[in-house]
C-alpha cells in the first residue's frame, strides 16, 4: 500500500503528557463507597457433626474421635453445648457399630438417638440444641423413629438413593414438620438432584444443600469429589455453587469440613457467604498441609465461630436457624414436647 508522508506542525498540537491531568481530574478521587457492598449474609449457620459414618472415621484413625460409643458421643455434644456461644445445630449420626453404650448395651438405630438426645434436651433445652439427625439407616420404622418422636428437626435427602425411598420418607418427614437438605458428594450428583428432587417437584425451592467433598473414594458405590490441592478446592466449590444456583437461585448452601481440605474449605465457604459444618464426622485433620488431628468437636465449633467473626459474620442461634430452615420454633426442656403432626 502506498504511504503518504505527513509533516506535523507541532506548534498547533496541544502539549500533553500521559499524567498531565486537568485541575478537575486531579481534584477528583472517588470515595470507596462508589462500589456497592457485596451480598454476603451477616449471619452464618454453623453446624457441628459429632461422629457419624459418612466418612467412616473411627477412633482408630484419630484417637480423639468420639465415635467409640453412645456415651462418648453424648459427652462430646455436652462439650459443644457448654460453649458460651454455641453452634446453630448439632448433627447426630450413629452407625450400627456406634449404637452401643459404654457398658455394652446395644440399641437399634432409631432408639440410639433417644438415648443420646433425651438427657441433652433435658439439661440444655431446645434454646441451645437443634438436632440434625441421620435418618437413613435401618428398617423404615427405625429410620423414622427420630422423625415421628419429634427429636429430629432436619435430615438429608440423598439424590443417589432409590426414588421410592425418597418419596416415601419425605412424605413422612414433611408431615411431621421436618426440613431436609440435599446431600452432594460429587458434582455428578447435581444432575441427579436436578432431575429427581428439583425438576420433579419433590422438594420446593428454595432448597437446602449440603456439600461434602474431598473424601477418599470407596468404590464403586461411594463416590466423592477429588480435591488434591487448594486450586482444585476453589474450582470445585465455586463450580458446584454456580450449578446449584442455576437450578435453585435462592439455595441455602452448607459446606462440610471434609478430609484434607478441612478448615481451608470451611474458610473458603465463609468467604463465599455460605453456611458450614465442622467436626469429627468428616475429617481427621485440621489443615490440608499438616497431619495435626482434630482434638474435639467443641474446639472446632469455637474455631468456626471465631473465624466467622473475624470475617464479619455472626453465628445463628438455634432459634434463628429454625426460622431460616422453616421449621417451627422450639423452647423448653421436654424432649417429646413436639411429637406428632403439627396442627
Amino acid at each position: 500500500m502506498a504511504r503518504k508522508h505527513v509533516d506535523y506542525d507541532w506548534t498547533k498540537i496541544p502539549e500533553v503528557s500521559m499524567y498531565g491531568y486537568t485541575k478537575e481530574e486531579e481534584a477528583f478521587w472517588p470515595n470507596q463507597d462508589l462500589h456497592p457492598k457485596w451480598d454476603i449474609p451477616e449471619k452464618i449457620a454453623i453446624q457441628v457433626a459429632l461422629s457419624g459414618g459418612g466418612a467412616r472415621i473411627t477412633p482408630g484413625q484419630n484417637p480423639h474421635h468420639p465415635g467409640s460409643d453412645l456415651d462418648t458421643i453424648r459427652e462430646s455434644a455436652e462439650e459443644v453445648l457448654e460453649l458460651e456461644t454455641g453452634p446453630s445445630c448439632i448433627h447426630f449420626d450413629h452407625p450400627p457399630d456406634q449404637c452401643v453404650t459404654r457398658a455394652g448395651e446395644k440399641y437399634d438405630f432409631g432408639d440410639s438417638y433417644a438415648y443420646v438426645l433425651e438427657p441433652l434436651i433435658k439439661k440444655y433445652g431446645y434454646e441451645k440444641l437443634c438436632a440434625h439427625i441421620n435418618t437413613l439407616r435401618g428398617t423404615t420404622e427405625q429410620q423414622m423413629k427420630p422423625v415421628v418422636t419429634g427429636l429430629a428437626e432436619l435430615t438429608y435427602m440423598q439424590p443417589r438413593a432409590s426414588t421410592n425411598w425418597m418419596k416415601t420418607i419425605y412424605s413422612i418427614m414433611k408431615e411431621n414438620g421436618m426440613a431436609v437438605e440435599i446431600a452432594v458428594h460429587v458434582n455428578s450428583e447435581l444432575d441427579l438432584a436436578r432431575r429427581l428432587c428439583v425438576d420433579s417437584g419433590l422438594l420446593e425451592k428454595p432448597i437446602m444443600w449440603c456439600i461434602l467433598y474431598g473424601l477418599p473414594m470407596k468404590g464403586p458405590r461411594w463416590h466423592f469429589e477429588y480435591i488434591p490441592n487448594e486450586i482444585a478446592m476453589a474450582q470445585s466449590l465455586v463450580y458446584t455453587v454456580q450449578r446449584i444456583r442455576e437450578m435453585d437461585p435462592g439455595a441455602k448452601i452448607q459446606v462440610c469440613q471434609g478430609a484434607r481440605p478441612s478448615r481451608y474449605m470451611i474458610t473458603l465457604a465463609m468467604l463465599l457467604g455460605l453456611n458450614v459444618r465442622v467436626g469429627h464426622e468428616d475429617t481427621v485433620f485440621k489443615y490440608p498441609h499438616k497431619d495435626d488431628p482434630l482434638t474435639s468437636n467443641a474446639e472446632e465449633a469455637k474455631w468456626a465461630i471465631d473465624t466467622a467473626r473475624l470475617l464479619g459474620r455472626e453465628v445463628m442461634t438455634p432459634a434463628e436457624w429454625r426460622e431460616y430452615i422453616g421449621v417451627e420454633p422450639r423452647t423448653g426442656n421436654d424432649p417429646y414436647a413436639y411429637v406428632g403432626v403439627p396442627a
